[in-house]
């Protein structure tokens, strides 16, 4: 926000804000007697200047009140500055607004005046401090780009002569805008009066930099703070409840229903009268002075002697974090206790300190040692053991172990799951621990890390990744994976070693760096944050045709946090805000059913919750119309159809605890059906591992229709959901398809873009090129003028180039490969820029290419070589045919033009480079220019001469080229040099040749 920006405003600014902000609780008292008088907030009075050291503009603005105590100061050098820069004084405001509201004909202005005049309120306009003062006046972007227009229409309603010579005078920049804010900000509070009002309620809502201040049950305590760190097996926990039990009030709030629901059990069983609230669930017991809770559930308004807080570091949950921070500030007790790892103690220490509340720290060691085995889990699951544990991340691969060990193994497995319901899980965890029966082995997920005493003997963790976000996969966080492997070796277990290993060894090193990393380094930086329903509420007022969805986000996006705190993650409730956006339901009903505890992922809930809210927007009775049959579960997915329906009657009990008993009628009958759910559900569990035992595949086995037809009442709504779903997920396709082809067009793009550069650089070497081929051709026009026609003698001579060692299957081959390269080159012609990029490759090709190529050809040289009469024989004829041919062609051009002559040269130019190139990058880039050449040079020439001399002169013009290249040099040489060459350039022109015929 522009608030923040208050350090960096000039003093004379802030003193002309101070100024102005005075006559803002002057607008506010005024407005608040007219209305209550009835009167309208247009007919305020003129507002009087107000001196800069009033006090109540200063609990107006949070920017004016940061600078309280400079404003005096700043007043006195901003009038000392104002004077020295001499300022053109202008008329006061009750003069203005007294001629603007006469009507009279205001003065109008030339067209310079005109111009320089909206130059100055186009630079006010525009001017960030300017915002930023306005801003802390509660003048929002939005007002500000509505006000300032409107304050140009004033001033030229009020324009007078003196005005008009004022403004004049005044120069766009910081001391145009410093004469002109002060009338500004006095126009806005007159005119906006109401907009500035809400808006500095909503300032004040998502205000969440000082979230202690929203407990003042609390804050009037002084509370003692003490945390308990340690890892797990340590004790902490335990010493914590013991200071709760020996006080004379207290409560308990834990992470999840299970840890509370065991708190209440041990408490009762000690004859300590406790009482049991979480969402789903009230269990009060009379005389209790002491109650076990949910994080979430407990109550800012009973005050307690002693409030213990467990697994405190989830303080920094990016979902649930929240919870924690709200009973760490506004918990009533004298004594707050702590437990958890050591990793928020800096958080928690700086939380105290803004709250100044007296806070320590106690320390503690691990009772048992944890031992790493190396080596992994030898043999498989096979090899389990007696209170082995093994911890996997997926509901299908905890059931998939739990068979293989049951059908390959004498042991029987418990399980463990965060879907199943407390209370079962209670009982497979007694199950386990108890010595006398074949329960001896668990598979369980993560939930296994807290709120189960667990005789285990060693952790095996099933893998070191786990699933988030749909398919996305993490690997298991350090935090995660200490608390895990220590619930092996417990000390009043007949376990008291501890092991933690892995099934794959490859897994182990990394469980091993995760065991060594130490306590200390671990760190919770930010605590989590939600408004409370006051904030929501005063900010959906502002708002009262925006959809809850978009209020939740707006909320998010106009927060103001401090460093220490970060806004929770919520995507269940935008999940929930969008399914119900549409149900006429009050904010306080719509925020209700949206914190209800429905998944986004289970189209199930989502159809329930859904149901019951539309029932309720109807002002119907909304009972739970579900009928669970009395069928034990035989496979996985009747458990999974078992679970589902617990979810639904857990969420249809947190509903009716948050609304009147009519509305959500037969309270008492539907937990029954949840405690009929458990047992089936305990049964089921047994029932699957008889199976497993006897070698059925309980996850093929098919669900039974009539537990298919448990939800039928929710179809309607699951149709829905799932038409939403299966739209959703097209459109992502679409997006994914879209996005793929994007990025295939952008790479195209940057290819084209790489070729075209590539093809300006070739541009750019053409220069030194021409201007070598230009030196070529005055050698080559001194040759022709002198009459060198023994040159073609010269060519005659057997020569020693690359044909004369090739042998007649070679020869086949390059006329197939040379068609391939003419077909390429017809493409290549319709697009011109793709030359540049081959030629490239061809000349950045890998080492390891070029080693083929030269190995290539040895071994044609090697054959050529067990053929030598064949080839010379072959090399004869060529040169027979070239010797007539090439005299003939001499001696036609030798009276020809400079024209001819410079072509001559330039081809000359062209053989030399090839020779070249084809040392560096092989023979088939030589061939390769060779025919390019071939299509260069067959042009008409000038003059009369029939079609044919045309195609000879144009076909031998590298020949003359080259000869006038040779000439130019030693004779000796070149002849020793050309014949090779000088053939396979008549070759090709009979190749060209055929090739236009046949085209025509």
């Amino acid at each position: 926000m522009a608030l923040r920006q208050a350090r960096s405003l000039p003093l004379r600014q802030l003193a002309l804000l101070s100024h102005a902000g005075g006559a803002l609780p002057v607008c506010l008292e005024v407005a608040a007697a007219a209305a209550a008088g009835g009167g309208s907030a247009a007919c305020l009075p003129c507002l009087p200047a107000a001196p800069a050291a009033t006090l109540l503009w200063r609990l107006d603005s949070p920017l004016l009140r940061h600078l309280s105590s400079s404003a005096a100061v700043a007043a006195s050098q901003a009038a000392e500055a104002a004077a020295a820069a001499a300022v053109p004084a202008l008329p006061q405001y009750e003069q203005l607004q007294a001629r603007a509201a006469a009507g009279s004909e205001p003065l109008a202005l030339r067209p310079k005046e005109q111009t320089r005049f909206d130059a100055l309120l186009r630079n006010f306009q525009l001017s960030g401090s300017v915002k930023d003062q306005a801003l802390a006046l509660y003048v929002n972007s939005k007002l500000y780009a509505e006000a300032v227009p409107k304050f140009r229409e004033f001033l030229l309603a009020a324009m007078d002569s003196d005005l008009r010579a004022a403004l004049l005078q005044l120069q766009p920049g910081e001391a145009s805008q410093e004469a002109l804010f002060p009338y500004f900000a006095q126009f806005v509070l007159e005119r906006y009066m109401e907009d500035i009002k809400a808006y500095r309620d909503v300032v004040a809502t998502v205000d969440l930099r000082k979230p202690h201040t929203w407990f003042p049950v609390a804050r009037a305590l002084q509370r003692r703070i003490i945390y308990h760190a340690g890892p797990t097996n340590s004790g902490k926990t335990y010493n914590a409840l013991q200071a709760m039990r020996a006080a004379k009030s207290g409560v308990y709030c834990g992470p999840l229903r299970l840890l509370a629901m065991e708190v209440y059990d041990t408490c009762n069983a000690e004859g300590l009268y406790c009482n049991l609230i979480t969402g789903q669930e009230r269990r009060e017991v009379p005389g209790a002075a002491h109650t076990a809770c949910t994080v979430e559930m407990v109550n800012m308004q009973r005050r307690v002697d002693v409030a213990v807080i467990d697994e405190i570091q989830m303080i920094g949950d990016e979902s649930r974090g929240w919870a924690w921070t709200r009973a760490l500030m506004g918990v009533p007790a004298n004594e707050v206790h702590l437990c958890g790892d050591g990793s928020a103690v800096p958080l928690v220490r700086r939380i105290c300190e803004d709250m100044g509340e007296h806070f320590e720290v106690a320390n503690y060691d691990r009772f048992t040692a944890l031992s790493l085995e190396d080596e992994g889990l030898v043999g498989g699951y096979q090899s389990v053991q007696p209170g082995d544990c093994i911890v996997a991340f997926s509901r299908r691969d905890i059931y998939d172990i739990k068979q293989l060990i049951e059908q390959e193994t004498k042991h029987r497995c418990c399980v463990v799951y965060g879907a199943l319901p407390p209370e079962t899980r209670r009982q497979q965890a007694k199950l386990f621990n108890e010595p006398d029966n074949a329960y001896r082995v668990l598979v369980a997920s993560d939930a296994v890390g807290m709120g189960l005493n667990l005789n285990i003997r060693r952790i095996i963790f099933h893998t070191m990744a786990k699933r988030e976000g749909g398919r996305k996969t993490v690997p298991v966080s350090v935090s995660m994976v200490k608390q895990i492997a220590g619930r092996a070796g417990r000390r009043s277990s007949q376990w008291p070693h501890g092991l933690a290993t892995c099934r794959d060894p490859a897994d182990v090193p990394r469980l091993q760096e995760a065991l060594e990393v130490p306590l200390g380094q671990l760190t919770t930086p930010s605590a989590g944050l939600f408004p409370e329903f006051e904030h929501f509420e005063v900010f959906a007022g502002a708002r009262p045709d925006a959809q809850y969805s978009d209020l939740l986000a707006a909320f998010e996006q106009e927060a103001l946090l401090d460093s220490s705190y970060f806004f929770c993650r919520q995507d269940s409730v935008r999940a929930a805000a969008q399914l119900l956006g549409k149900l006429p339901l009050s904010v306080k009903d719509m925020f209700t059913f949206c914190m209800a505890p429905a998944s986004a992922t289970d189209l199930r809930l989502g159809a329930a919750l859904l149901h019951f809210a539309t029932k309720y927007s109807k002002g119907l009775p909304v009972p739970l119309d579900i009928s669970v049959p009395d069928r034990v579960p035989r496979s996985t997915d009747e458990l999974r159809h078992m679970e589902a329906a617990h979810q639904v009657v857990m969420l249809w009990l947190w509903l009716s605890y948050r609304f009147d008993q009519d509305t959500f009628p037969q309270r008492e009958k539907v937990q029954a059906l949840a405690d009929r759910i458990c047992l089936l559900l305990d049964k089921g569990l047994r029932r699957i591992t008889r199976l497993s035992k006897s070698g059925v595949d309980v996850a093929e086995q098919p669900v039974r229709p009539e537990l298919d037809r448990m939800f039928d009442s929710f179809s309607e709504e699951l149709a829905e959901l799932e038409a939403q779903r299966q739209a959703q997920l097209a459109a992502e396709r679409g997006a994914k398809r879209a996005a793929r082809r994007e990025a295939r067009e952008a790479a195209r793009q940057a290819r084209l873009a790489e070729r075209l550069e590539l093809a300006e650089g070739k541009l750019q070497e053409r220069p030194a090129g021409e201007a070598r081929g230009q030196a070529a051709t005055e050698e080559g026009q001194q040759d022709a003028r002198a009459g060198t026609a023994e040159v073609p003698a010269a060519d005659a001579a057997p020569g020693s180039g690359e044909a004369s060692g090739q042998s007649a299957a070679k020869a086949q081959r390059r006329k197939k490969r040379h068609k391939k390269e003419e077909r390429q080159e017809e493409e290549q012609a319709e697009q011109p820029e793709l030359v540049a990029s081959k030629d490239q490759q061809e000349a950045h090709r890998p080492e390891q290419q070029r080693r083929r190529q030269r190995r290539r050809q040895q071994r044609n040289q090697q054959q050529a070589a067990k053929h030598p009469q064949q080839n010379q024989q072959e090399q004869q004829e060529e040169q027979q045919q070239a010797q007539p041919e090439a005299a003939e062609q001499q001696w036609e051009r030798a009276p020809d033009s400079v024209r001819q002559e410079a072509l001559a040269g330039q081809q000359a130019q062209q053989q030399r480079q090839r020779r070249q190139r084809s040392q560096r990058e092989g023979p088939h880039v030589r061939r390769k220019e060779e025919r390019q050449q071939q299509h260069v040079s067959d042009r008409p020439l000038a003059g009369g001469a029939d079609e044919g001399r045309r195609r000879r002169s144009s076909s031998d013009a590298g020949v003359n080229g080259h000869v006038g290249s040779v000439a130019a040099g030693t004779a000796d040489a070149a002849t020793a040099s050309t014949g090779g060459e000088l053939t396979e350039g008549v070759t090709g022109w009979r190749r060209l040749i055929k090739t236009v015929f046949s085209r025509l």
